[in-house]
């Protein structure tokens, strides 16, 4: 599915999707790239959200910590993904990202050898026939080391299959998707949260951390994964400080209203 062939980009170009020809980089710039669908099929009607997980590494993981700073392998990576007709792309958890005309530019910062990273994108697609189909192009690129020349890496098609057979739509979701898009919910509702307590809602900033973690807790005993464990760990420790940090300034903020 992957093409081995690279080709140069001029960020002036990137813009209007022009590529030009360029030279090929060392043979040892192993970049490996795996995307994960949260359901094997999804209804020929169409599904809304439909989630995939997108991994990437380049050289084999390292296996233990090391004192010296890691080799960066590709410096400032992006990822441009132009979805099909029928198929937006209504979410990106994990990177910086921006809509231009010619899709969606995500911004994956520098790689390191050994390194593995992930985000999250969310779809909604819309009805289909039964059979496989395309859903987005994607375009890896990175800029030269020591230089602001960037260069395509790889680019290729995603596929999803439609079908209309109970058998295959009934599959159980990939645990591990299913684990990254449960986890990627903590953020967006931290910050809904900490605006509730920003506003003097505290107990309302509360209940909305207590009743994530708990539900975290849930999956962890079900599951048997301490990361869920963590997290909820994590939510229950922001929980507490947030409840003395706003409870304490509402309190100060009440007295200097009455004089006192």
């Amino acid at each position: 599915m992957f093409r081995d062939n690279i080709v140069s980009i001029h960020p002036d170009n990137l813009e209007d999707n022009t590529y030009k020809s360029g030279e090929r980089l060392p043979v040892n710039s192993v970049f490996e790239v795996s995307y994960s669908w949260n359901k094997e099929a999804i209804p020929t009607g169409g599904a809304d959200p439909v989630y995939m997980m997108v991994e990437w590494r380049n050289g084999a993981p390292a296996k233990r910590l090391r004192k010296i700073a890691p080799k960066i392998v590709s410096r400032d990576l992006e990822l441009l993904l132009k979805p099909e007709f029928g198929v937006q792309l209504k979410g990106i958890y994990g990177c910086r990202s921006k809509e231009t005309d010619i899709g969606w530019l995500l911004r994956l910062g520098d790689m390191y050898k050994g390194e593995s990273k992930q985000i999250l994108l969310e779809f909604v697609m819309g009805p289909r026939v039964s059979g496989k189909a395309a859903v987005c192009s994607a375009y890896w690129s990175t800029r030269k080391l020591k230089q602001s020349q960037r260069v395509l890496l790889r680019r290729e098609q995603l596929y999803i299959q439609y079908t209309s057979h109970l058998g295959m739509l009934r599959q159980p979701e990939d645990p591990k998707v299913e684990k990254t898009i449960k986890l990627s919910e903590t953020v967006p509702l931290i910050k809904q949260a900490l605006r509730a307590y920003e506003r003097g809602r505290v107990q309302e900033g509360s209940n909305m951390l207590r009743r994530h973690a708990d539900a975290l807790l849930i999956e962890a005993a079900r599951k048997q994964d301490l990361d869920y464990y963590t997290e909820a760990e994590i939510i229950e420790q922001l929980r507490y400080h947030y409840g003395i940090t706003f409870t304490t300034g509402y309190h100060d903020r009440e007295k200097k209203i009455l004089g006192e």
